[in-house]
């Protein structure tokens, strides 16, 4: 008797769980996996800062349940980061989970049914695959610099699996693992199919602070908050 749900046939092993096991080989240096060099971490500063919080008033506070949106403070914060990214919000618009790969899973529980479609670029982050496996999506590919999928047929891809196109995943700055950039003409191009489509663009830029030459690309989110009119007007969402 098998008393595991369908979608437990869809979850493998960990791919990503295996590339950490390199980090046991001291003689191995993998650049498989977004690891760094744990040389870099500022253990000073971080071991400052606990103390800071634990050793003063706020230690209770700290320590305490707090309301499931994430603690006021640091939201406040990122919203004042998004407005530098040219993304207008305030602490309303944030939730904090974690890591972007707990924000990947919320983001599959809450679009996909069993055999609706996520478009993503290819090849993609396999954690992003992951995250959405669990809730038995199809993919279909997304190609943000040009193809002969129109959306008409991504829609009527979907509908012959017995669903629809919920939305597009990927990331735009230095992806994984690529390592492309898209300029802004195909981050508007990726806002044109997803206003055509009707559906939600899941934006990972979790290495967007890793450019340290040439000129920025705006964030598909801001460019999607000046289309709309806002944030609360968007159909991005930023990881």
């Amino acid at each position: 008797m098998n008393l595991l749900a369908s979608r437990s046939s869809r979850m493998k092993a960990s791919e990503i769980r295996e590339l950490l096991k390199l980090l046991d080989q001291p003689d191995i240096i993998s650049f498989a996996g977004g690891i760094p060099d744990p040389a870099l971490f500022p253990a000073e500063a971080i071991r400052d800062a606990y103390a800071s919080v634990l050793g003063g008033a706020e230690a209770g506070a700290a320590l305490q349940y707090q309301v499931s949106e994430g603690f006021l403070p640091l939201r406040r914060w990122l919203a004042g980061q998004m407005g530098k990214l040219g993304v207008a919000c305030d602490e309303a618009n944030i939730f904090i989970t974690s890591g972007s790969q707990q924000a990947l899973d919320y983001l599959g529980k809450l679009f996909v049914s069993p055999g609706d479609t996520a478009l993503v670029t290819w090849p993609t982050y396999l954690g992003a695959l992951q995250a959405f496996n669990a809730y038995e999506p199809r993919y279909d590919r997304l190609t943000p610099a040009g193809g002969n999928m129109t959306p008409d047929a991504y829609r009527a891809a979907a509908a012959a699996n017995g669903g629809k196109v919920k939305f597009a995943y990927l990331v735009p700055d230095f992806a994984n693992p690529t390592g492309n950039t898209l300029d802004r003409q195909q981050r508007e191009a990726v806002l044109d199919l997803a206003g055509e489509l009707d559906i939600a663009v899941i934006e990972d830029a979790a290495y967007r602070a890793l450019r340290y030459d040439g000129d920025g690309v705006p964030p598909i989110l801001a460019l999607d908050c000046i289309r709309s009119g806002g944030i609360d007007k968007a159909r991005t969402l930023y990881c």
